[in-house]
C-alpha cells in the first residue's frame, strides 16, 4: 500500500519564501550625483525614509514578509525636523501631524515613538531638535514651551519651560565644544543662548533690516570655527555671528535667481564648513562656501503622492535638514512626508569611499 505524501508546513513556508524571493526584482544600481558625471560629483543620494518599511530587514523579517506580507506601515505624517545619531545609528523626526517624535532605529530596524513619561508635560506640537555632547536629544515642545531632555536610550533626563525668555521658540541648536543651547525666537526676533541646564546666558538680535537684527530668525548652525550662524528668514539672507552674538557677515537676497532666496526654511554646515540653505518655496538646497558664494543647487518641485515614484532629490517643500559628522544630509521632504538621506563627498570621505 502506497502512504499518501506528506506535504509539511515547513516546505510549504520555504516554497513561499522562495518564490517570493525570485519574484523581488533585482534593486536598481541607478545613482544620482549632483553635479552629474563627468563633472566631480559633490554630493550623492542615499535613500528616503517614509515608515518602518524602508528600513533594511532582518532574515527573519524578510523570511515574515514573505509568508505574512509586510506589518502595517508607521508612516511619518507631517514631519517637520530631523536630526541624525551616528553613534546610535538612527535619526530622529519630530512630526507635528502624528504630535510625536519618530525614532528610525537602523541597528534595531524598527520605528518606534519618544515617550516622555507619565508625569511628564505631553508632546502636543513637537519642533525643534538638537544633540549634546553627550548624545543627549533636546526636543523643543512648542505648545507649552517645554524642552525635553533625553537621553542616549531614550529616557527622558529632565525638561524645562523657557515660556518667560522665549514667546515664539522656533528652532535649536547646540555648541557642543561649549555646552550651549540655541532657541531662535520668531516673536522677538532674537536668539537665546541657554546653558545645558536652561539658564539664559545672553541673547541677541532684536527686530529689523540692519547687520545683527532679524525678521523671523527659523534656524542656528554653529561651524567649525564656533561661528553662529542664523537664517533670517523674511530678510532673505544667512547672518554670521561670532561665539559671543558680535556680528561679522551676512549674504543672500531675496529674488528667484541662481542663489537667490524665497523662503528660507533652515540649514546646516558639513565638515568643510559648507553652509547648506533649504529653501521651502523653491523647493531647493542651495549651497554656499564660507563666504557667502554659490557653489551648487539641487531639487525641484516633485509630488511623490501623484506619481508614486521615489524622486531623488524632487521636493513638496523641504523644511529642515541636518548634516551629521559622516557628512550624511538628512532632509525633511515635508508634503512628500519623508526624509531624504544625501551623502556629501568630501575629498576625504572620496578617499575611503572611491566612485
Amino acid at each position: 500500500m502506497h502512504h499518501p505524501i506528506r506535504v509539511y508546513p515547513l516546505i510549504v513556508i520555504l516554497i513561499l519564501l522562495c518564490s517570493a524571493c525570485a519574484m523581488k526584482p533585482a534593486p536598481t544600481s541607478e545613482r544620482y550625483f549632483w553635479p552629474p558625471l563627468p563633472d566631480r560629483p559633490r554630493i550623492e543620494w542615499l535613500r528616503s525614509y517614509s515608515s518602518q518599511l524602508d528600513l533594511d530587514k532582518t532574515d527573519f523579517q524578510k523570511f515574515k514578509a514573505a509568508v505574512l506580507g509586510d506589518d502595517a506601515p508607521i508612516s511619518l505624517v507631517k514631519p517637520i525636523e530631523v536630526k541624525s545619531d551616528v553613534i546610535n545609528n538612527k535619526f530622529f523626526v519630530s512630526d507635528v501631524g502624528a504630535a510625536s517624535v519618530f525614532v528610525f532605529d537602523r541597528q534595531q530596524r524598527e520605528v518606534r515613538f519618544l515617550f516622555p513619561g507619565e508625569n511628564s508635560p505631553p508632546i502636543v506640537f513637537p519642533l525643534g531638535l538638537a544633540l549634546d555632547q553627550d548624545n543627549n536629544l533636546y526636543l523643543l515642545e512648542r505648545r507649552y514651551n517645554n524642552i525635553f531632555v533625553f537621553d542616549q536610550n531614550e529616557r527622558m533626563i529632565r525638561t524645562f519651560n523657557i515660556d518667560k525668555i522665549a514667546k515664539k521658540p522656533i528652532g535649536l541648536a547646540i555648541n557642543k565644544k561649549k555646552g550651549q543651547l540655541f532657541v531662535t525666537d520668531g516673536a522677538a526676533n532674537k536668539v537665546h543662548v541657554f546653558d545645558l541646564k536652561g539658564n539664559l546666558l545672553f541673547s541677541f538680535g532684536g527686530g529689523g533690516e540692519i547687520n545683527g537684527t532679524f525678521n523671523l530668525p527659523v534656524a542656528v548652525a554653529i561651524n567649525s570655527k564656533g561661528e553662529i550662524l542664523v537664517a533670517d528668514t523674511y530678510n532673505a539672507r544667512v547672518q554670521a555671528f561670532d561665539e559671543n552674538g558680535i556680528f561679522l557677515r551676512s549674504f543672500g537676497k531675496r529674488g528667484d535667481g541662481s542663489g537667490d532666496f524665497q523662503l528660507i526654511k533652515s540649514l546646516a554646515v558639513d565638515s568643510d564648513d559648507n553652509i547648506y540653505v533649504i529653501d521651502g518655496r523653491s523647493h531647493r538646497i542651495n549651497i554656499f562656501n564660507t563666504a557667502g558664494e554659490l557653489l551648487l543647487s539641487l531639487g525641484d518641485y516633485y509630488a511623490v503622492s501623484s506619481t508614486g515614484k521615489r524622486a531623488p532629490g524632487g521636493f513638496a517643500i523641504p523644511v529642515s535638514i541636518d548634516i551629521d559628522s559622516d557628512d550624511a544630509i538628512y532632509v525633511v521632504d515635508q508634503l512628500n512626508s519623508r526624509v531624504q538621506v544625501f551623502q556629501y563627498l568630501s575629498d576625504t570621505y572620496l578617499k575611503k569611499h572611491p566612485l
